[in-house]
Parts: structure tokens; sequence; C-alpha cells
């Protein structure tokens, strides 16, 4: 895209700019050598110069970014510019990649990610599929992706830290904002086992426009995307779509043809996704055999369940593991300083240094 970095502050105040992605930033980069600008309908080399000068030259687009980036600190929020080694790789080249995301929570892997969408009010069985679909796939060594909606994307969220395995919950506000207002404790246990990602700085609000957006990010950091349970005026629909332009994977779960509540997932069948009846169809359809022996993701669940110290007990019964495994495991975990052992039989994950 460019053939140097660009400078964070730059991309903090360029993207206070709404809508100036990549695709605006390669333009910018091309402006003084291009008399003309072929290719973005309506946006000439002046207009895109006009809007960058504004707040690269503005004092108060200055000041906002200075403050984003001490509000980050504070909180704890990595701050990942396009470009950077932390930038999710699959986004990168999607010409209206967001020119700054922001993190919080733990490290996840973008390589292996599959997003799982749907209905904000599915059905009970559509809400139980989601969730051991997704329990499934972390279990196998997927990365979850969702949206952190009602309805199906919580379901995935849960499934996927239910299976031992991390998640991304790709937000239409700040890191830092609770919504919808009933998912603090979900939103809580996502920090503890994946992440939560936005193009938007602390403190944004969860506007309307904000959410059709977000759902480029969903598809563009996955390498496919499961619709369980759309009807044909659903937001996993355009998810479906951005997916399919982007050159994803598009998968949906097949539904009964007589109720409304799966008409988009049948459609996008009709139209040529895969079908998905449980996880094997969405490993087949990537490509990607299980790479995680049953010991390592055994492993995986211990890691994180001993985000604080646990008795042998705990851990035994929390994690569904006989002791006669449980305890042999836990002595090479410890060996491989993985972990450590306290008085009285507790565990304790080892902070990293």
């Amino acid at each position: 895209m460019t053939s140097e970095p660009v400078p964070i502050d730059l991309l903090l105040r360029l993207s206070q700019v709404e809508r100036f992605t990549a695709r605006h930033l390669h333009l910018l980069c091309l402006a003084d050598r291009t008399p003309s600008l072929p290719g973005a309908p309506g946006e000439t080399r002046q207009g895109i110069i006009r809007k960058a000068v504004e707040v690269l030259t503005s004092r108060e687009a200055g000041e906002k970014a200075s403050r984003t980036r001490e509000a980050c600190g504070r909180a704890g929020i990595r701050i990942l510019p396009l470009g950077s080694e932390d930038y999710p790789g699959a986004l990168r080249p999607v010409p209206d990649a967001p020119l700054v995301l922001y993190l919080a929570g733990d490290y996840v892997p973008w390589e292996d990610s599959v997003a799982v969408v749907g209905s904000r009010a599915p059905t009970p069985p559509g809400k139980e599929f989601a969730g051991e679909l997704a329990s499934d796939l972390a279990a196998a060594g997927w990365t979850v992706v969702s949206g952190m909606a009602r309805g199906i994307d919580a379901a995935a969220h849960d499934g996927a830290m239910r299976g031992g395995g991390k998640t991304v919950a790709v937000l239409g506000c700040g890191v830092d904002v609770v919504y919808p207002p009933e998912a603090g404790r979900l939103r809580g246990r996502i920090l503890e086992q994946g992440a939560l990602l936005s193009e938007y700085p602390p403190g944004s609000l969860p506007l309307p426009r904000h959410f059709p957006a977000r759902n480029r990010i969903i598809s563009g950091i996955s390498r496919g995307v499961v619709v369980v349970e759309a009807p044909s005026r659903s937001g996993a629909l355009i998810t479906a779509r951005l997916a399919l332009d982007q050159g994803r994977e598009v998968m949906a779960v097949p539904g009964n043809p007589l109720f409304p509540h799966t008409a988009g997932s049948n459609r996008l069948i009709r139209e040529g996704a895969e079908p998905v009846t449980g996880a094997e169809d969405v490993i087949a359809a990537l490509g990607w055999t299980c790479r995680r022996t049953p010991e390592e993701s055994r492993e995986r669940r211990i890691l994180e369940f001993l985000s604080m110290p646990r008795h042998v007990g705990e851990i035994a019964d929390a994690l569904d593991i006989p002791p006669q495994e449980l305890l042999p495991a836990l002595l090479e975990m410890e060996f491989r300083k993985l972990l450590e052992r306290r008085a009285g039989d507790y565990y304790k994950k080892m902070s990293k240094p």
C-alpha cells in the first residue's frame, strides 16, 4: 500500500475523518504524483487532500489524537496501526481496512479465525447450534470471531470460550463501552479468553451507523463466515456479502424453508454458500485440518482457567478432567514453567516476563 510506515500520530489524526480508510490513504500517497485518481468515483485529488489537510493541520485534531493515546495507555488498550506487525494480516489488503484498530484483552492468533454470525432473535435450537459449532471450532484450534450482539453472536462467543479457545468481539463502539447493556459479564469473560476489537476510539458510543461498518472487519479478519439463522433482512447478510467481496469463504446453516428466520441463510445456500451442519463442514470448506491434539486442547483449557489460583479439585470439577489425568498434566505444565504450584494444592498460570 505504502512504501514507508505511516507514523501512528498521523493515522490517529486521519482516522478522525469518518470513513477515511486504507483506500483513501493509498490515494493520498499517490496524490503528489498523480494528477487524476481513476478508480475512485466522486473523489478528486483535491477533495482527498482537503479532507486530510484539515485534520493533519488542525490543532484540535492533534489534541484529540493525544488524548486518545493517553486514554488507551491508562486503560491498557493497545493501538494497532495499519502496517504494523500486530495489525491482523488478513485485513491489511482489504481496500477499506481501518487505519487504526483498538484492542483490549489478550493476544489472539489472527491467522486461523472464522466468523460465526446470525440473528439477534434466534430460536432456542439455533442459539444452541451456534454455541456448539463455536465450541467445536475453538476446540479444533480456530479463533471464533463475532460481533457481541444479542442472540447468535453472544452464543458464538460463549461457545468458543466453553470449547477452551479464543474469541474476538468486533464492536460498533469503543472497546471500553459496554454494549449491549446486558453484555457486561460476557465482555469480562472475553477479556480473559480473547479480545475486544474496534476501529472506534475509547469512549465512542454505539451509534447505529457503526454496526454495518464494523461488519467488514468481522469478515476481513476471518478466513470464512458462517451464517446461522439469518432472516431476509439480517445484518449477518451484510457480513456475508462483504466476505464475498473480500474473497472469503461464505457458509450457512440450512433451515426450515417455512420459517422466515432462516430465509436469508437458505438464500445464501441457493446462491452458492457452503451448507454447514457441523464444525467438520467448516473445516473442510476452509481446507484446514485440526492441528491441535487433545492434549494441547486440554492444556489450553487449564491455562485459561488458571488466571487466578485454583485448587486442584476445583480444576478437575470445572473442566471435567479426571484426577488421574489432571495431576500428571499439571506436573508436566509446572515443569515447563507454564504454571506454578502453591501451598495447599493450588495452581496458577505463570505470568509472562
